[in-house]
């Protein structure tokens, strides 16, 4: 029974891991395809923890656990990249106060 149960969670995450992989590369903007990268970091978690239960093995969470941090550090990377570009196509803005 909890072999039909795991197999049906391994579709659903395979599914959702697919359409993911369609929205990172028809994603009309950047941040849709960096968002779809996450998710799709998050659904290999999700297989590791199936994995995992299914061998009755802990020693897949340290694979989820570095999955997870990769994930998440370079989401934040480029998220930290894609806002020092925002960052360099704003003008200076002039004070619009003259104390002087």
């Amino acid at each position: 029974m909890m072999s039909n149960v795991i197999m049906v969670c391994y579709l659903a995450l395979f599914l959702s891991a697919i359409l993911t992989i369609i929205r990172l590369i028809l994603g009309p903007s950047t941040l849709d395809r960096v968002l779809a990268f996450d998710a799709i970091a998050l659904c290999a978690a999700g297989m590791t923890i199936l994995f995992s239960l299914e061998t009755y093995s802990i020693y897949f969470l340290e694979v989820l656990l570095i999955f997870s941090l990769l994930g998440f550090t370079s989401v934040l990377g480029y998220l930290d990249y894609l806002g020092s570009l925002d960052k360099r196509k704003e003008p200076e803005q002039k004070d619009t106060y003259d104390l002087e």
